[in-house]
């Protein structure tokens, strides 16, 4: 049984579905195959509709790391947690500190786990949902994981070369996120658009059609064209290799804004952040 399969067998009896992602190679490249760059190695989902395809069992375990020894894992974030994703790469952690000094806390004890990048993840349990959110309430390099979402869990490599491990110091069970914090969540926040099959880059060529069609979907569940563009704004930067002009991506979320969203079972049109 190779170590990853181990692990992935744990978070399932944990309550932790799981699945697997593209993996390094000693060299820091992508060595699944599919020849993934930069920060999407060993991030992307290899099954095909990402966490979906997410597995509960043991035995969905074996056939996974089967197939794939080498893989990463990735756990899908279930209903009542988030994860609060601390990025070192761009100040996280100063952001971190300014987080507990405006909101007034002090963040528990909780399952920490340090990333390969020198990040860190903070889970913690919360009694309402919470959705995903990149650069929460502004805060640079403080990304929230929670419904529909994933990260990327021990002992999975990082292309750095280091592996994705508990934290020596919070190495506990999962606690309650502070009041404040959960209320920050909480907040209108900027919409990320999750591809079903995780991060997959969209290449030069494809970013306008995929967008429009992500932001014809938004627009027929009755979002207004100021949550759509915000929307493609976030996907656009994640996601888009390389990102498009603002004045693109603006002129597409103008675009779909003229169409009429679908209409409800009484009639009436859909619409969604109280904005027409």
């Amino acid at each position: 049984m190779t170590d990853n399969l181990t692990f992935a067998i744990d978070y399932v009896l944990r309550g932790f579905p799981v699945f697997p992602l593209c993996w390094p190679d000693k060299f820091g490249q992508c060595a699944c195959g599919r020849n993934h760059q930069d920060r999407f190695i060993g991030k992307v989902p290899l099954v095909e509709h990402g966490l979906k395809d997410a597995t509960s069992t043991k035995q969905g375990c074996k056939e996974f790391w089967t197939r794939w020894p080498s893989a990463s894992i990735g756990i899908v974030i279930p209903a009542g947690y988030f994860v609060l994703d601390v990025d070192a790469d761009k100040d996280g952690y100063d952001s971190l500190a300014k987080l507990q000094n405006d909101l007034d806390i002090i963040l528990p004890e909780t399952w920490l786990i340090l990333t390969g990048s020198g990040g860190q993840h903070y889970w913690y349990k919360t009694p309402k949902p919470i959705r995903n959110t990149t650069k929460l309430a502004g805060y640079e390099g403080l990304d929230i994981r929670g419904i529909g979402g994933y990260v990327v869990a021990p002992e999975s490599l990082h292309r750095s070369g280091h592996k994705y491990e508990v934290s020596w110091v919070w190495n506990g069970n999962i606690t309650e996120a502070p009041l404040p914090l959960i209320e920050l969540c909480l907040k209108r926040q900027p919409i990320i658009i999750d591809s079903p099959t995780g991060i997959n880059p969209i290449s030069e060529g494809q970013r306008n059609d995929t967008l429009a069609r992500d932001a014809g979907a938004m627009r027929r569940r009755g979002l207004s064209p100021g949550a759509i563009m915000a929307a493609l704004m976030v996907n656009n930067q994640e996601r888009c290799s390389p990102p498009l002009p603002e004045s693109e991506v603006k002129q597409i979320a103008y675009s779909v804004g003229r169409y009429a969203p679908e209409v409800t079972a009484t009639g009436k049109p859909q619409y969604k952040d109280g904005l027409r």
